[in-house]
């Protein structure tokens, strides 16, 4: 797949639902974000095209810390992002 054009979903039911109770469908023994973290960190080697993220379901948790953990993970993906673009010159 070495340069050929990615698209990258993260379905965030992925997660625990100790970690990111926010979501119609939990996935009991989940991962935690540090290990989704560092697979984000991976697809850097990628050349992500576009993307989408999903899953996350606010009414589900009022504290609020799923949509936090998800703005989170957004953020940690359009770095990829950006350093895809340099690498590839896209932008």
């Amino acid at each position: 797949m070495k340069g050929k054009p990615v698209y990258f979903t993260l379905d965030l039911d992925v997660l625990d639902p100790s970690e990111f109770p926010g979501t119609g469908t939990p996935e009991a023994g989940g991962v935690t974000f540090v290990e989704l973290h560092k697979a984000i960190e991976k697809i850097s080697k990628l050349n992500i095209v576009g993307l989408d993220m999903n899953e996350l379901s606010p009414i589900y948790d009022h504290s609020g810390q799923s949509t936090a953990l998800a703005c989170k993970l957004l953020r940690e993906i359009f770095v990829v992002c950006l350093q895809i673009s340099k690498k590839f010159k896209i932008l």
